[in-house]
């Protein structure tokens, strides 16, 4: 047990210093929500849940940059003795923690700008979003291992989460919905906070499962794998 968590932390280490190495790169995705944000202002409330769903781009991009730029690296690192499961809990232990900072700062501009009915709740979806695009990233990363297609999905899911109404169908269907819910529940100063949670976890729970099923073969295909746990 002891040893599987070293090498979680140390994944986490690792992670942290390939994205500082990306600095740039990082401070313009987290620009892209901001100027969806301030591009929108002029609509009152409505900016923040443009901005909010938008910090999925930044969190999203991230993980997804994160992910692919280390595959070989965990190829070795399986070879060597590694779990998959440790290298997903690893860029989990690191990204999930990322993405809420970058969502609190986020929010508490929005909240100062905008003013919402509840602030707190507002902060709970902003971070909801951080938290569901980290698995996202990671699934899509996963199932479409070219960054350039990868970033595409990531455009296209955003995107449309971003233009059809939170009531339709296919909204209800995309993974940022919940955390969607939670921040408008914020802007209103109404609304229920426990189902979209729940529905935020589950959402969760299956990206994460999608990207253990896909990678796990690949990791394992080179003969040399002992461990595919």
């Amino acid at each position: 047990m002891g040893e599987s968590l070293s090498r979680i932390v140390m994944m986490a280490e690792m992670h942290g210093r390939d994205l500082v190495r990306r600095h740039v790169a990082i401070a313009l995705l987290v620009a892209l929500p901001l100027s969806f944000y301030l591009s929108s202002i002029g609509e009152g409330r409505d900016a923040v849940g443009t901005g909010g769903v938008a910090m999925a781009f930044a969190v999203g991009g991230a993980t997804v940059f994160s992910a692919l730029s280390s595959s070989e690296v965990d190829q070795r690192l399986v070879m060597s003795g590694y779990r998959p499961i440790e290298l997903l809990l690893g860029r989990l232990l690191f990204l999930c923690p990322f993405g809420i900072v970058i969502a609190g700062l986020f929010t508490a501009l929005m909240s100062l700008i905008s003013h919402p009915e509840n602030a707190g709740v507002l902060l709970l979806g902003v971070c909801a979003v951080a938290a569901i695009a980290v698995p996202f990233g990671i699934a899509v990363a996963a199932i479409v291992p070219r960054e350039l297609e990868a970033t595409l999905v990531l455009i296209g899911v955003v995107g449309i989460q971003l233009a059809v109404r939170s009531s339709s169908v296919v909204a209800e269907a995309l993974p940022f919905y919940g955390a969607r819910l939670l921040i408008e529940a914020g802007l209103a100063g109404r609304g229920g906070i426990a189902l979209p949670l729940l529905r935020t976890a589950a959402y969760g729970v299956v990206l994460l499962m999608l990207a253990r099923w896909f990678v796990g073969p690949r990791l394992s295909a080179n003969p040399a794998v002992r461990h595919t746990g």
